[in-house]
């Protein structure tokens, strides 16, 4: 892996990119979340922005399994097919990322494995965008490895197209989809979208006499409304249902025999005010409900969770050439009704300010916030970014300070169980502190060569209190909980300290005409050591018996092949991932200390309204696993149609 890490280093400074506007996979254009202007140009941060049109070249299922194919984006996933995935950017935890749908949050109160339920199709995304790296100061809580923002049709001022697309899928395992998309724009001033997606399967054998099913169902009904020239408004209302198997996705137990049933109601308004050339006000709104019902064992009491979450933010911009400022409010209330954790509610409150200052070719973007929170009390979050432009080089550095608070399955798990609890189980820990982080990363992008761009990074991070489920004797857990005697649960702790020192370098390719066959894709890798001291990140061991840490450290190689042949498309991807391995007696799983596992798809163009697909999963059949236990499905073929005027 020396080798391969000095490969695509060298990758990162020698092959470049030009931007074709018509052809371009991914383009460095201004990312804008919360009516803030980002990109590689004015920050100092790792930034994407995928297009829609690029998004249906890709092979997925979900939005999770598209983010997944990202170079320097890492999801663990359980099961495939959407069934969940956590984010771990740059070796965080999977409650330490912020998703955003149209600027408000996505991240559910009770556990940030809900974080990738995104209530929309796929067909209805405009463009993803990704800001990598620590972004507290001004994104609030949760932003410690990044942020995804994912923008739909019905919110972007700038798509107002007629549109219908309809796809079906059917496949092994009594595998079964369908997509639909209707969108119209009435008239100069509304515009309606109605999306569906569903997609279901009796699953694969992948533990004896045990079959890996889900059923995933999304509704979502938008608007965009202009009643005048400078203010638009824009609503959604959504509904979403993942009914799934989830053996061993969250325990170590011989007794999980468990399924899971999580559904979503979503209410979300947005309005842009435009006040003069230089100045905007926007409104935010969401209010989210989420019920959770999972079954452990068909013996043991089931459990029902129930989450809401009303978000609201009103920020203000001004800029003009050479400045760019913004300044917002943030509001969060949020509330679970739990048989195993009980009724808890609390606030959040948040301020920040955040300015981008150009001179010639040099740009400084320092940010602050303030937030409260009665977990945490006042947290301060200032940040630091600076840019400078090169003739055919950009260097960019950050450095910043990032929060998150425990969210109501650490603190309160099982914490009302009546009965003894088995082991292996989770217990949560009410008296949990807010995680705290320093965030640094430098970088170089280099993109003056017509086919290539290259962007590579490093980052260290440096956090206490991380808050995380580890093995503990049950002799040595203060709980009112009962427990068995010298055996092992899985305990929500501050971990002291962790390290993470960590770099990404990707290599984007387009345009590369060899005959009659056209080229595009990319490639990514990204190393990432972690400890609890600075020693013991190398020492080539995990220091910390952490459930979800311990799959952070290790070498990422993922890799995207477009290739364009007349009428018919191919996209070969695959991921690589090289970690510590592990092995659990009790339930007889491992955790491989590698996979390599590709798919393909293959797309036939009959005309350029109606398409055939094939797609491969897991095309050479790999035993894998990203979370101990939870096994992904192998080798599964699936057909599909298209329709799409």
């Amino acid at each position: 892996m020396k080798k391969l890490l000095i490969i695509c280093f060298i990758n990162s400074l020698g092959f470049t990119q030009g931007f074709n506007k018509n052809d371009s996979i991914i383009k460095l254009q201004t990312i804008n979340i919360y009516g803030l202007s980002v990109n590689s140009s004015n920050s100092g941060r790792n930034t994407t922005t995928i297009s829609a049109s690029e998004i249906q070249k890709y092979s997925f299922h979900s939005i999770d399994g598209l983010i997944k194919l990202m170079p320097s984006i890492e999801l663990q996933s359980r099961g495939g097919f959407g069934a969940q995935a956590d984010i771990v950017l740059r070796g965080t935890t999977f409650n330490q990322s912020l998703v955003l749908l149209d600027g408000v949050r996505v991240n559910d109160p009770l556990t940030g494995h809900f974080s990738m339920y995104i209530p929309i199709s796929p067909f209805e995304i405009y463009k993803i965008q990704i800001i990598r790296g620590g972004g507290s100061s001004i994104y609030g809580p949760d932003a410690v490895g990044g942020v995804i923002n994912i923008i739909t049709k019905s919110f972007s001022k700038s798509f107002n197209e007629h549109e219908l697309i309809i796809e079906s899928k059917f496949g092994e395992n009594r595998l079964g989809g369908a997509n639909v998309v209707f969108a119209k724009s009435i008239n100069n001033k509304l515009y309606s979208s109605f999306s569906m997606n569903l997609i279901k399967s009796d699953g694969q054998e992948l533990y004896p006499n045990h079959s890996s099913f889900f059923e995933h169902q999304t509704f979502s009904l938008s608007h965009k409304y202009h009643p005048k020239e400078n203010i638009c408004l824009a609503i959604r209302s959504a509904l979403s249902k993942h009914f799934f198997d989830s053996k061993y996705f969250y325990t170590r137990s011989t007794f999980d025999q468990s399924n899971e049933l999580i559904e979503k109601k979503w209410a979300q308004m947005n309005i842009s005010w435009t006040l003069n050339n230089i100045s905007e006000i926007n409104l935010y709104s969401l209010y989210q409900n989420v019920s959770d019902e999972y079954v452990f064992n068909p013996n043991f009491p089931s459990y029902s969770n129930q989450t809401e979450l009303i978000n609201g933010k009103i920020h203000y911009i001004n800029q003009n050439t050479n400045h760019k400022m913004i300044g917002g409010l943030d509001f969060q209330n949020r509330k679970i009704t739990s048989l195993d954790r009980g009724n808890h509610a609390d606030n959040y409150f948040g301020g920040f300010i955040n300015l981008i200052k150009t001179w010639d070719r040099l740009t400084i973007n320092p940010s602050l916030r303030v937030d409260y929170n009665e977990s945490y009390n006042t947290q301060i979050t200032p940040q630091f970014d600076v840019n400078l432009q090169l003739e055919n080089y950009v260097l960019r550095a950050c450095v910043g300070r990032s929060i998150r608070s425990a969210d109501f399955t650490e603190r309160f798990y099982n914490n009302n169980y009546l009965d003894t609890l088995s082991e292996g189980r989770n217990i949560g820990n009410p008296n949990l502190n807010a995680e705290e982080s320093i965030n640094f990363e430098a970088g170089i992008d280099y993109n003056k060569n017509r086919f290539f761009n290259s962007k590579s990074t490093v980052f260290y991070r440096n956090s206490k209190n991380l808050i995380d489920w580890t093995l503990v004797n049950a002799n040595d857990i203060i709980t009112n909980v009962n427990l068995y005697p010298d055996v092992y649960y899985l305990y929500a702790q501050n971990i002291s300290a962790l390290k993470t020192l960590g770099f990404e370098t990707e290599l984007w390719f387009q345009s590369i005409q060899i005959s009659s066959i056209k080229i595009n894709g990319s490639i990514g890798y990204t190393k990432i050591f972690s400890g609890s001291t600075f020693k013991s990140m190398f020492d080539g061991g995990q220091s910390i018996a952490s459930k979800y840490l311990a799959n952070s450290s290790g070498s990422r190689l993922n890799y995207n092949l477009f290739l364009n042949f007349s009428n018919i498309e191919f996209n070969l991807s695959g991921l690589f991932k090289l970690r510590e391995s592990d092995f659990d007696s009790v339930i007889e799983q491992e955790l491989e200390q590698s996979y390599f596992v590709q798919n393909l798809k293959i797309n036939y163009n009959v005309t350029n309204n109606i398409s055939y697909g094939l797609e491969i999963i897991n095309l050479f059949d790999e035993d894998y696993s990203e979370i101990l236990g939870a096994l992904m499905p192998k080798r599964w073929a699936i057909l599909s149609i298209r329709i799409q005027i």
